[in-house]
């Protein structure tokens, strides 16, 4: 009897040992269950908007790019650019070239003078060329720095910046009447190629103190004096100070 006794309490034992374990596994694999992976539809990456295209034309003739019209040479040519997305330079061209961005106008305009490339393409600058006008050859010469007359264009672009500076000093000065000392600046100034060009230095009478008249001359010279009151001339073109 005993040792029936003690068997049996040797099976409790063991089964009151393994029932919390079992009851544990059974409740971490009831835990666990599978969850469907979720189907997502595939992203389209959108396309990228187009690109500006620009097609130039100069004297009825049609390019596709600047530089196929530069072996003909012409003095004009204009850009027609459509909407699109300008490529890095050509922002910053239009910025340098108009003060904004975005300018697709203006692009054209720029491309157009890319093209040029004829004798007197850019000669305007010999004897004019406004702030606004040099920032727009200086944009279109970012959009071709390897135009065939870039050299020539900054030289010319030099000389009309000083002649710029000079004019904001009233040191250079067309037709009209001008007050010495307020509007112009006292010295001794020329002009060339003039015909029928007449000059008059006046008193602040407006009598006249010095005067002078050509029908045709290579170059006409004048000395304005710090006292004169004011300086008239006609059909003499630009005055500008000897030596500049």
């Amino acid at each position: 009897m005993k040792k029936i006794a003690v068997a049996l309490l040797a099976g409790l034992a063991l089964v009151g040992c393994s029932s919390p374990s079992s009851d544990t596994a059974a409740a971490d694999t009831e835990s666990v269950q599978e969850t469907p992976e979720e189907t997502q539809e595939p992203v389209t990456p959108e396309a990228p908007p187009p690109a500006v295209t620009v097609e130039i034309t100069c004297l009825m003739e049609y390019y596709s790019s600047f530089e196929e019209a530069w072996p003909a040479k012409h003095d004009v040519c204009e850009g027609d650019a459509t909407d699109g997305e300008m490529t890095d330079v050509e922002s910053r061209a239009v910025k340098a070239a108009y003060g904004k961005e975005g300018y697709v106008f203006g692009l054209g305009v720029l491309y157009g003078m890319c093209a040029q490339n004829g004798p007197d393409s850019f000669s305007h600058l010999e004897k004019a060329g406004s702030p606004d006008g040099i920032a727009e050859i200086k944009g279109a010469l970012m959009l071709c720095p390897d135009h065939p007359k870039k050299a020539q264009i900054n030289k010319a672009i030099a000389g009309a910046e000083k002649r710029n500076g000079l004019e904001a000093e009233g040191k250079i000065f067309g037709a009209g009447v001008f007050q010495v000392g307020d509007e112009i600046k006292a010295g001794t100034y020329y002009a060339t190629d003039v015909e029928g060009c007449y000059w008059e230095r006046t008193d602040a009478n407006g009598e006249p103190i010095d005067n002078y008249f050509t029908h045709a001359a290579k170059r006409v010279q004048v000395t304005i004096r710090s006292s004169d009151y004011s300086f008239n001339s006609e059909s003499c073109g630009q005055w500008r100070p000897v030596g500049s």
